[in-house]
């Protein structure tokens, strides 16, 4: 699809970079792995070594998780498939924990990264929510066992709440530019805070995604073009 615009969820690497959005309130560099200290200048071989290491590494969890899901997946199956010794991987990761969490960080750059795009393009808001979710569900078709096993993480932020309010504040900052620019292109209303509408937008996204990830028989498209039409009727300015 030449127009398709990528969500993140994808078993690619992104590259670590500052996203912040129009409004600055994210910066996950620390959380990628990007090194600030290397921002505008040209990386030593060393410093390359170090990022394409991490990018075989995270690429080989990915992979392994897809196929044997995470409590099946050594800490030795990752550093062997991504060539390194066990102690290598020590160097980058304490253990498949911060793996799966790595994981989800770089899925978050890429969808701000998605959401920028989107932003950059004349577009009303519901066609940029059915864009991001068309797109999700695209993956999740090409690809299910591996993004139900990093959606699944989504499950453990009940029980770690540190990790669960980055996560939520690296998706929410995303859609708050999502509804700030249908706010300032008048398909959006202004009676409720943009962060507010963020959060209903936030729940019904992750709501489908749960229903999707224990039914294998849910209908994914059909919920998210009717969750993306609902949405947008109810951010929509009152009549």
């Amino acid at each position: 699809m030449s127009d398709s615009v990528s969500t993140g969820w994808t078993d690619s690497e992104p590259s670590a970079r500052n996203v912040s959005g129009p409004t600055g309130r994210y910066r996950p560099d620390s959380a990628s792995g990007a090194d600030p200290s290397t921002t505008g200048r040209r990386l030593t071989r060393r410093e390359r070594n170090k990022i394409e290491t991490r990018a075989r590494l995270l690429q080989s969890a990915r992979r392994l998780f897809a196929v044997k899901g995470v409590s099946g997946t050594t800490v030795e199956d990752v550093a062997s498939a991504a060539e390194v010794s066990r102690a290598t991987f020590f160097n980058y990761f304490q253990g498949k924990d911060a793996v799966l969490e790595a994981l989800w960080v770089d899925q978050m750059i890429a969808f701000h990264a998605s959401v920028e795009k989107l932003l950059r393009e004349p577009a009303s808001t519901l066609d940029r929510m059915r864009r991001l979710f068309a797109e999700f569900v695209i993956v999740a078709d090409d690809r299910p066992a591996y993004i139900r096993v990093v959606t699944g993480d989504l499950d453990r932020d009940t029980r770690d709440p540190r990790a669960g309010a980055q996560r939520s504040d690296m998706f929410h900052s995303a859609v708050v530019d999502l509804v700030e620019a249908g706010v300032a292109q008048g398909d959006v209303r202004r009676d409720y805070p943009p962060e507010f509408l963020a959060e209903m937008f936030g729940g019904i996204y992750a709501a489908v995604i749960r229903r999707w990830r224990f039914d294998p028989g849910y209908d994914l498209g059909g919920a998210f073009e009717q969750a993306a039409r609902f949405i947008a009727e109810a951010l929509a300015p009152p009549v």
